[in-house]
């Protein structure tokens, strides 16, 4: 069984390198593993760090995270596919928590959860302590808030519902997750978490405002349309 792993980036420089090398000490089982490293436009050495650690990278000029994740599935040639993000370390036995929990051709996804290392008031504390609780009730409530940086799917499944909305610059995670329910079962994965960066804590805040009402639009209110997270590098 082929397994690839999926990474969008952009201007990513300062971080994909402790990605791609937490990914390269990952228990594969003796499975076979590519990685590829969607490079959404970036104009720094993001392109050029990923290949120095084997990544296979795709350059896309346009910008976009549901478009680049829909860009690193079609590329993906694993009978699993699993995404993180390129401010994320992800532990030795990652791999195989979605690869054991997908074996089951009944299930179509898997998800997990997040922390960060640092950050700022409230955010680190709000992300650490109180969002797990959160993501694990919802998913009790049949409301998958599933996080892009610790997800992994069946790709004919995921490519039988179209993969991820490339429109979508937010949520195309939960959306993407909520989609593949209609192919098969979603597996919650509480046990697997991943290390992001806290930098989205430089909005302080706003970040929660933002993306509780954008949660609210999405969740409650069926709209698609959100307001723009500025980029922090």
């Amino acid at each position: 069984m082929k397994i690839s792993i999926v990474i969008p980036a952009f201007n990513e420089e300062k971080y994909i390198g402790r990605t791609l090398e937490s990914v390269n000490k990952l228990d594969t089982g003796g499975r076979e593993v590519e990685v590829v490293v969607v490079n959404g436009g970036s104009t720094d050495r993001t392109a050029e760090i990923a290949a120095s650690y084997g990544a296979k990278v795709v350059n896309e000029p346009h910008k976009g995270i549901g478009f680049a994740r829909q860009e690193g599935l079609k590329a993906a040639k694993g009978e699993i596919v699993v995404f993180t993000d390129a401010d994320t370390i992800v532990p030795s036995d990652w791999l195989t928590k979605h690869i054991n929990a997908l074996t089951n051709n009944d299930y179509s996804c898997s998800y997990g959860t997040y922390r960060v290392d640092k950050g700022n008031f409230p955010y680190f504390q709000i992300t650490n302590y109180i969002q797990p609780a959160i993501v694990a009730l919802a998913n009790r409530l049949g409301i998958f808030l599933a996080g892009g940086q610790n997800i992994g799917c069946r790709r004919e499944k995921a490519l039988k519902i179209g993969g991820f909305d490339e429109k979508l610059e937010q949520l195309e995670d939960a959306d993407f997750v909520r989609r593949m329910k209609t192919v098969g079962k979603v597996v919650f994965l509480p046990n697997c978490v991943v290390l992001s960066s806290g930098r989205r804590s430089k909005e302080g805040w706003r970040y929660f405002l933002r993306a509780g009402w954008s949660d609210f639009r999405f969740f409650i209110l069926g709209r698609r349309d959100f307001l723009k997270f500025p980029d922090f590098r």
